[in-house]
């Protein structure tokens, strides 16, 4: 279930030590927002903020040693339609 953050509505200063600033809550997406503070019942809005995607997008490509461990075979291009092996198991090189 995500996490929302919600704040204080306005500028009022609050002695609410829930809503006195940002706090979050666990919801279903299919949940209403909340409009009022769970402890005090002052008004509250839901605060946009960017998601954590706990590293999504972060990509290292393998090294040719662990692809080659795994069982490929890499080719590179040297020409029009030629490419030699580089590592690997299969034939030295390719031509069309």
């Amino acid at each position: 279930m995500p996490t929302y953050v919600y704040g204080p509505k306005g500028d009022a200063q609050r002695d609410c030590d829930v809503c006195c600033a940002q706090f979050e809550v666990v919801q279903k997406m299919s949940d209403d927002a909340l409009s009022k503070c769970p402890k005090c019942g002052a008004e509250i809005e839901r605060i946009i903020c960017a998601p954590n995607l706990n590293g999504a997008g972060r990509f290292k490509a393998p090294s040719e040693s662990s692809l080659a461990r795994a069982g490929f075979t890499q080719y590179k291009k040297k020409g029009k339609g030629y490419y030699e092996k580089s590592f690997g198991a299969g034939p030295s090189q390719l031509n069309p």
